[in-house]
């Protein structure tokens, strides 16, 4: 919706326009989709299922050269702080020259510029050169492409192998766990002790009693932190079973976060030297 006016010079313009609903063009559909196509294209070469190509490198930057254009152009008609030109010529520099080339067809911006499209048009001129000299050296181009290849499957093996890495940690210390292990635990209660034979699952550790709290239970030392082993999986008179600084194995049933604190719940697997 907009209102025609007539200027100083008899000409008819549109002033108070508003617009309802979404303003939808093609571009507003290419963006987005073009991400997506690249995000899945990123996954796939992450998950060594396609191999990487440089041109990837001038999709990757088209996208954040659109992004910055879009940026400006929204600044330039709020009148807030703008992206410089040179930073807009370094995403361009970067391999981004094919999305600033669209988006100064979509958005109409800096295309009318002669000084900024001299510059422009020199760094597509030079990305020109260099393709060609490339592709007519491949004797030279390809041990580099090589070796790039190889340093991003290396990083990305390694980024997997510290995946797995912490994820094992993770597991084994059976973190934020809401798996009941009562039912596959057998309890043994002797004259002295209460020992506990845990699932395999769990994990068994060594630990010192830090404290007997004849209410709670018993605190225990670990190698992850400070431990308890609940009243509820002792023997009544645990309080007279126990000495500070004695060691014993347990076993982590859960580790639990409160708010900001951490609560590990143990289970007693065996008192050292009974």
């Amino acid at each position: 919706m907009y209102e025609v006016g007539i200027d100083e010079n008899q000409r008819h313009y549109a002033h108070s326009a508003k617009i309802n609903g979404i303003a939808w063009s093609y571009f507003t559909i290419i963006w987005p989709s073009m991400t997506l196509l690249f995000g899945i294209y990123v996954y796939f070469v992450l998950q060594q299922k396609l191999p990487f190509h440089p041109l990837a490198i001038y999709a990757g930057m088209s996208l954040l050269t659109i992004l910055a254009y879009s940026r400006d152009k929204r600044a330039a008609r709020l009148g807030t702080w703008r992206t410089t030109e040179l930073r807009l010529h370094i995403f361009e520099i970067l391999g981004g020259w094919p999305g600033a080339l669209l988006a100064q067809r979509c958005y109409r911006h800096k295309s009318r510029k002669i000084k900024y499209q001299i510059t422009f048009w020199l760094i597509i001129a030079s990305h020109g050169v260099l393709w060609y000299y490339a592709l007519t050296h491949q004797d030279i181009y390809q041990p580099y492409q090589q070796a790039v290849t190889e340093k991003a499957r290396s990083f990305v093996n390694q980024a997997r192998e510290e995946i797995r890495h912490l994820s094992g940690m993770i597991n084994s210390k059976d973190v934020l766990t809401n798996v009941d292990h009562s039912e596959t635990i057998e309890q043994i209660k002797t004259g002295r002790r209460s020992i506990i034979i845990p699932d395999k699952q769990l994990h068994i550790v060594k630990g010192v009693v830090k404290e007997i709290r004849p209410r709670e239970g018993v605190i225990v030392s670990i190698q992850l932190g400070t431990g308890i082993l609940d009243k509820s999986t002792l023997v009544n008179d645990f309080p007279t079973r126990f000495m500070q600084g004695e060691l014993i194995q347990v076993a982590i049933h859960t580790i639990q976060m409160r708010g900001n604190k951490e609560r590990i719940e143990l289970i007693l697997v065996e008192k050292n030297g009974t």
